[in-house]
């Protein structure tokens, strides 16, 4: 019999820095896991310590979103550079949300990338819509 895991909750523990999982088994009961984040430097990628959390961990952090747990590792690295968890978090979040008054052509593709993959509508997602089409001319008077 496969075990099935259900995620809840996700959060984190800053010291020693871990990542917490709140998760329903196939008995129905609710369990907690923690699982330790290593290698976490300020000078580091956050995607190859999640490569590697994924790994160690595939089993409980398959239906985990990457985007979710990228935010996580990226808010535990700032304080590293010096920075509370507060301003981490308010940082995070600009990196992220979509600004309409802001120019995404002055993003480099790092900045632009992360903001695609926060707001891409995925199959299943309320609003999505295959082989949308918009007509983009402008009409003339």
């Amino acid at each position: 019999m496969e075990a099935r895991i259900e995620p809840q909750k996700l959060g984190i523990r800053a010291q020693p820095p871990a990542l917490i999982l709140i998760y329903r088994n196939s008995d129905g009961r609710e369990r907690q896991r923690t699982m330790p984040i290593r290698f976490l430097n300020k000078y580091g990628t956050v995607e190859k310590v999640l490569k590697e959390l994924k790994e160690r961990h595939k089993e409980h952090l398959e239906k985990v979103p990457d985007l979710r747990m990228e935010k996580m590792l990226r808010i535990l690295q700032e304080p590293q550079k010096g920075r509370s968890i507060d301003e981490a978090v308010s940082n995070i979040s600009k990196d992220y949300d979509l600004d309409p008054n802001q120019d995404l052509n002055k993003l480099n593709d790092e900045q632009l990338n992360r903001k695609k993959k926060k707001n891409q509508l995925k199959p299943g997602d309320p609003g999505y819509e295959y082989d949308k089409q918009v007509d983009l001319t402008l009409q003339r008077r």
